[in-house]
This record gives C-alpha cells, structure tokens and sequence, in this order.
C-alpha cells in the first residue's frame, strides 16, 4: 500500500498522536491576533500530543517562515488568516483555511478538522482551480475554482466578515459560498 504526501503517517488517524502540523496565522495590523492565533494553536497542538510550526505574518513581517522541509513532512496544515496568504506552497497537502478569530476561539476543533481537509491542488496539480477547504469565522464558505489560473501571485482570502475565497492574476478563480 502506498501513500501520497497528503496522507498521515500510519497510526496516526483523526485524534491520534504525533502529527507533524503546520500554520500560518495572519490579519490585517499584524500585531495580537497573528500572535494570539499562533499561541493559541500550538498550546492546543502540544495539549493533543501534536507538534505543530507556526509561521506568523505580523506588522514585522514573516517570521518562523515555513520551509519547504516542514511543507514537505507536514500532516495538515491550517491557514488562520484575514488577509491574503499564498497557498501556492501547500500542493498536496491537506489545507484548511479559516480566519483568523478560528484560531484563537476555536484551535483544538481545526486541528481536528484539518486531517478530513481537501488536499490542496489535488486536481489539477498546480494549486489553482482546485477544490480546498476555505471557510470564514462560522459562515462556512467553501472556495472552488475553474482550473485555468496560471499560478502567479494568486493567495487566499478569509475575513473576520465571514466570506472566503480566492483572489488571483486576472480575477481567474471563483468563489462559491454556502450557508451551513
């Protein structure tokens, strides 16, 4: 039996232990709510047994940036943010994106769901015009896209106002949104 990059590590099933996650937290001033929603997910991380790397997008800038190692060998990986953050990284990996708030309210409930995420890029390969988990503070939106993106310069947006979706080169991918 093989698995591909996006599948956890044998044993390791929804509440099991030792996961390798990762997360990007970022809103719009960079100064609490980037950091409280990074504290927040890895003292939930640590509580499940969980390690977890916490790329934060702040007023300073980028800091504990993501390598492609810690892409590479992550389980799942969250994006917490109200401003746009690039997934373009994250191809074939489990992805979840919810704004910011999600993480600092909410963080045992997204570690938990991110391991029943849609893999990221998973249909076409390039990141763009894919199907991933995107939604906003409870409103449940989900972000789909029609495949003809050419991958630059495309992120993801998910606001504290509840809307998600993506933005990308020429306005090439689609949001959807539903109420749950």
């Amino acid at each position: 039996m093989t698995t591909s990059p996006a599948d956890p590590p044998k044993g390791a099933e929804r509440g099991g232990q030792g996961l390798k996650l990762l997360a990007v937290t970022a809103c719009p001033t960079g100064i609490a709510h980037t950091y409280m929603a990074a504290e927040k997910l890895t003292q939930a991380a640590e509580s499940l047994g969980h390690a977890m790397k916490v790329e934060t997008q702040g007023s300073i800038g980028a800091e504990n940036v993501l390598s492609d190692n810690d892409v590479r060998n992550a389980d799942g990986i969250i994006i917490a943010a109200d401003k746009d953050v690039d997934p373009a990284r994250f191809v074939g990996k489990r992805l979840l994106v919810v704004g910011v708030a999600e993480g600092i309210r909410h963080p045992e409930e997204l570690i938990g769901r991110v391991l029943s995420a849609p893999v990221y890029g998973a249909e076409s390969g390039t990141g763009y015009g894919t199907e991933y988990a995107a939604e906003g503070d409870g409103s449940g939106g989900r972000a789909e896209g029609d495949g003809s993106g050419s991958g630059a310069g495309a992120g993801v947006r998910s606001g504290r106002s509840g809307g998600a979706g993506t933005s990308g080169s020429g306005g090439r991918s689609a949001a959807s949104r539903t109420r749950r």
